[in-house]
């Protein structure tokens, strides 16, 4: 149980340097919110003053925000909307989980599972929904030269397992678009070693070069996301003081619910801090590096949600149905689209099927004369 009484003080003492935060963001802040209004009418020919690892470029021109034009009267009138979006429309979907290798059992073997989805919306006859699961086993870890009890491993194995079923979807039907729970431009690898990026990379490679060759495209869909590429464009082309101003926060006030921003150009600054002849991680993208497009999106009462596709989609005139689908998806359940949590129950592991799987474990273990050794603290726990 947390101590109550250290983190009450521990608060009170850092009061000043909570504040102080809140203070610098809150009048930069301001200053970016007064200056957001020269992005409307801009076009492509601004990017001409942008460095290299700008954050963002300009991809459609004109004004920032793009105004949904429906605003319902009822429910059965967003329906009617909805089903005019998605009827006969291909929709697909993979998200994942996994179980993480215990130190209570002396065998490193972990657990990652996807759940797949792809739904044609017309009427449910042609509706499916599987899930696929594989286990890493001691030798996996090894060869790769991994901590075996971390997560960071399992975590990029279930990444590959998310864009394996995502590429097995596009080339199994002619015209879909499928969502990936998660974004297409994977900043937080570039702080693990080159054995577990190296898994991202090749996976996230694929999974463009496969969306570019089918037609279909793949939409990375983030719910919760803090990146800082339209207020780093804007600190390069206004001069502004360089700021920790998240995008959301920075449009949040101007998006209504389906309202969405402009496309724009990811070209994040994520090098490591203090080492800027490192790579960002688009420049381990190859001839994808300055191919993923982005818009911000209003999809629920909390901060913008952000949208990455290929580029190829915007040029090909795509932007308005993906932004279309996001919102049809979403009305279906509220607040995020139908088609993702779907995928994502499908996926999911429960705290019950991590006990079933280490009785599967154990009888495994047991009838092919594997001794495993358990840890005191798993027994006093499975007591408690």
């Amino acid at each position: 149980m947390i101590n109550l009484r250290d983190l009450s003080e521990q608060f009170d003492a850092k009061l000043e340097a909570i504040r102080s935060y809140d203070r610098e963001t809150s009048e930069v802040s301001e200053e970016y919110r007064r200056t957001l209004p020269k992005l409307n009418g801009t076009t492509s020919s601004l990017n001409d003053r942008l460095p290299r690892y700008c954050g963002a470029r300009i991809l459609e021109g004109g004004p920032l925000v793009r105004p949904f034009k429906f605003r319902w009267k009822s429910r059965s009138e967003a329906l009617d909307w909805v089903d005019s979006v998605l009827k006969d429309t291909s929709v697909g979907a993979v998200d994942g989980s996994q179980i993480y290798s215990d130190k209570n059992f002396e065998i490193p073997i972990a657990v990652v599972q996807t759940g797949s989805v792809y739904n044609k919306h017309n009427e449910g006859k042609e509706y499916r929904q599987f899930s696929s699961t594989g286990i890493i086993t001691p030798d996996e870890f090894e060869a790769s030269k991994v901590y075996a009890f971390g997560s960071e491993f399992v975590d990029a194995r279930r990444f590959e397992k998310e864009c394996l079923a995502l590429i097995e979807i596009m080339e199994s039907h002619e015209e879909i678009l499928v969502f990936l729970d998660g974004a297409l431009v994977l900043s937080h690898i570039n702080v693990v070693n080159k054995n577990i990026r190296d898994i991202y990379i090749r996976a996230i490679l694929k999974l463009l070069e496969v969306s570019g060759e089918t037609g279909n495209p793949v939409i990375g869909y983030i719910d919760t996301s803090m990146p800082r590429d339209l207020t780093l464009m804007m600190h390069f082309l206004f001069g502004i003081k360089m700021s920790r101003l998240s995008d959301p926060h920075l449009l949040a006030p101007l998006l209504d619910w389906g309202d969405r921003t402009s496309v724009f150009l990811c070209d994040r600054d994520d090098r490591r801090r203090g080492d800027l002849d490192s790579p960002s991680v688009l420049d381990n993208y190859g001839r994808f590096r300055d191919q993923v497009a982005f818009f911000y999106i209003r999809m629920s009462l909390g901060l913008p949600s952000r949208v990455e596709f290929p580029r190829w989609a915007y040029e090909e005139g795509l932007t308005e149905k993906i932004a279309d689908i996001v919102r049809a998806e979403t009305v279906l359940r509220g607040d995020y689209p139908d088609i993702l949590l779907r995928a994502h129950e499908n996926a999911l592991i429960e705290t019950k099927d991590h006990e079933l799987f280490y009785k599967v474990l154990e009888n495994f273990c047991k009838a092919n004369g594997i001794r495993i050794n358990k840890s005191a603290k798993y027994f006093h726990k499975m007591r408690r």
